[in-house]
This record gives structure tokens, sequence and C-alpha cells, in this order.
């Protein structure tokens, strides 16, 4: 695979890299993976909310008048 990254970002992942002690594609595939996990908890948590909303809309009507 090709990833091409503007002149900063290549130069940040380069100082990552040595920061990390890591190869450029260990620190591309870490983001990858951090990025999609934290995108899973966000969605999880918009759902538990929605399931809060949904089961206790009568409560939470009452509570904000």
């Amino acid at each position: 695979m090709t990833v091409r990254l503007s002149d900063e970002a290549e130069a940040r992942l380069e100082h990552l890299a040595a920061v990390m002690q890591m190869s450029k594609n260990a620190v591309i595939e870490q983001a990858v993976l951090h990025m999609d996990e934290r995108a899973e908890r966000r969605r999880r948590f918009r759902d538990a909310i929605a399931q809060v909303d949904n089961r206790d809309a009568e409560l939470l009507d009452r509570l904000s008048q």
C-alpha cells in the first residue's frame, strides 16, 4: 500500500516514529486502530444515550419542567 502524505504530515510521522522507536508503518497502523477504537466508543456512547432517552423519556420530560 502507498500512503501519500503532505510534507508536514511526513515530518510529523518521522518524528513520531523516532520518538516511539517504531517504524512509520507501525505508527500508521497504531493510529488507524486508535481512531477506530475511539469511533466505536463514541458510537456505543451515542447508542447508550439514545437508549436512556427512549426508556426514560417521560421522566426526562418531567425533570425538564
